[in-house]
């Protein structure tokens, strides 16, 4: 009679065992995924600034872009070297940055990832609002998503604008 309760027991352990690697292993590859994704929209960004940046003065082009919860900030800049401490308000106030690199940060990181690599820039000076992901309670996009059941994203329309023969202007519409 003991026996099978070890067998029981051994069983419960097992079972338990594997849900965890399991969840661990399916919350790890969408998180990747969405990581890509991310990476994905922010150099479809940089793409589409360095193109109206070397086309003709008026251009403008509007595109859509989401990016996922990890995305902490998007923004130009020309120090590439010390990431923002706090961008909350600057997200929340559409507060504009410039500079000749475009650089993303992920919430679980402290480097920032620009566009071109420094110490390159793009030929064009780019003002543009600070973009992200707020948290939930921030933020009724984000949170809509999630109790609709979708991804935790925040979708941006972007008005790319070619202003000045060196300037390019982005706007959130």
């Amino acid at each position: 009679m003991p026996d099978i309760w070890i067998y029981v027991f051994g069983g419960i352990v097992i079972a338990i065992l594997a849900l965890t690697i399991g969840y661990t292993l399916l919350s790890n590859s969408i998180n990747y995924s969405q990581r890509q994704e991310a990476l994905s929209q922010f150099s479809d960004l940089s793409s589409n600034l360095n193109i109206v940046c070397i086309q003709e003065l008026g251009n403008t082009m509007t595109k859509k872009f989401t990016f996922p919860s990890q995305v902490r900030v998007v923004y130009a800049t020309d120090d590439t070297t010390n990431p923002l401490p706090k961008v909350l308000d600057e997200i929340k106030s559409q507060k504009t940055s410039s500079g000749k690199n475009i650089c993303m940060q992920f919430k679980d990181e402290q480097n920032l990832r620009c566009y071109p690599d420094p110490p390159r820039k793009l030929p064009c000076k780019i003002i543009m609002p600070h973009m992200g992901v707020l948290p939930e309670y921030e933020d009724i996009f984000v949170a809509l998503n999630k109790i609709l059941g979708r991804a935790a994203t925040r979708e941006y329309t972007l008005l790319v604008n070619k202003t000045a023969v060196y300037e390019v202007t982005v706007k959130i519409v």
